[in-house]
């Protein structure tokens, strides 16, 4: 009696941990988002007031922030580092490498690539317009996953729990 009641609290705990796992994974494209906003807001910055060159500027952003979405500035300045490779074609593979590992969509992959072709192909005021257009964009994908997180977090967590008990009731 004592086993069957320890595996079933190990059942309920084991489907619990996936499901509050799952839930945690909800909260991690806004959070993407978010940052990823951030991170255009410095760029602009460093475009507009302190004129520098993409790759400088990049390299600036990556050093200077401590988010994980920062890594697409490294990837991008260090793909410009590369012999005859554009601001466009360094910025897509940074995007294309990543993307996953920062839990974006590919609505969000598809957005960013829109702002690397126009990475480098305007002057100083088309850079910055493209820049504040791909924010908003972002701004309303992470309104889309602050949705999706609400809804789905909850669920995950009940089904979590819930799935475990009924495991539980109808083995034992």
């Amino acid at each position: 009696m004592i086993i069957k009641f320890l595996g079933a609290i190990a059942l309920i705990g084991a489907t619990s941990f996936i499901g509050y796992s799952l839930a945690a994974d909800c909260s991690k494209r806004p959070k993407a988002l978010r940052e990823l906003q951030a991170l255009l807001q410095m760029l602009e910055n460093e475009i507009s007031y302190l004129s520098n060159l993409l790759s400088e500027a990049f390299s600036r952003i990556y050093e200077g922030s401590n988010s994980e979405t920062a890594i697409l500035f490294s990837e991008a300045a260090k793909n410009l580092g590369t012999n005859g490779v554009t601001a466009d074609a360094a910025w897509e593979e940074a995007v294309e490498e990543n993307y996953t590992k920062l839990s974006l969509n590919k609505e969000d992959k598809a957005i960013l690539m829109t702002f690397g072709k126009m990475l480098g192909n305007s002057d100083l005021e088309g850079q910055i317009n493209n820049i504040k257009l791909i924010s908003s964009q972002l701004k309303l994908q992470e309104l889309k996953a602050e949705q999706m997180r609400l809804k789905n977090e909850k669920m995950y967590r009940s089904l979590g729990v819930l799935s475990g008990l009924s495991i539980a009731i109808i083995l034992f």
